[in-house]
């Protein structure tokens, strides 16, 4: 089957999630904490039953949606010539996720883990798997940057496209700051993505209006 290593990658992500909250169920607590403000606080807690494996669920979930994408979108074609790194990039995501689960975990076992300074090394890799799947991505209805204008016009959208791939990656090296001052960790990561996504926006508008005039 093509993309074989691929989908066995993101269904191993996924069936590693479950694997680890089955062993170590017994020793969770029976409130979990499942979310982190800024400060690296928890701000949100799970029962255990739910906490345990409500990500591994919703890793799954992601990856039914990424895979099942393609074959509905109207542009279905375009995918064929970046199908293999859009693979990659879905297994990626799961193991994103179950890294994520992983931290959560250990957090709930007593490692006190410094939640920003944990995630921001895994959101740089994703930040810059994203640019990688920008700089590949064929005109289509789900992946790349998908303004009225992109989608208007394919030029508007490689030209784009090839400025988000670059700007993305930017924000992956800016997000590593969060490492040097883990203080401001979130910052590191959020606001250079929000400024990557506001320029790549504000581009193709302006790329579609230059090819107008």
């Amino acid at each position: 089957m093509q993309y074989r290593r691929q989908r066995t990658a993101a269904l191993l992500f996924v069936l590693a999630g479950v694997a680890a909250s089955a062993v170590v169920y017994p020793d969770l607590p029976r409130e979990m904490a499942t979310h982190w403000n800024a400060s690296g606080d928890v701000d949100g807690t799970m029962s255990r039953t739910v906490g345990a494996f409500v990500l591994p669920a919703i890793t799954a979930l992601v990856v039914g949606v990424m895979l099942v994408a393609p074959s509905i979108d109207p542009r279905k074609d375009h995918y064929e010539a970046f199908r293999g790194v859009y693979e990659w990039f879905v297994a990626g995501t799961a193991g994103f996720l179950t890294y994520v689960h992983a931290i959560t975990l250990a957090w709930n076992l007593g490692y006190e883990i410094p939640i920003g300074q944990a995630l921001t090394p895994a959101l740089a890799v994703l930040l810059y798997a994203c640019g990688v799947l920008l700089e590949r991505a064929e005109p289509n209805w789900f992946v790349g940057i998908r303004t009225p204008w992109t989608l208007s016009d394919d030029d508007v959208w490689r030209e784009t496209n090839e400025r988000g791939a670059l700007a993305f990656k930017l924000a992956a090296v800016l997000a590593l700051g969060g490492l040097l001052l883990p203080a401001y960790a979130i910052v590191f990561v959020l606001v250079p993505t929000l400024l990557a996504a506001g320029y790549t926006v504000a581009y193709s508008f302006l790329a579609y209006r230059r090819k107008e005039a």
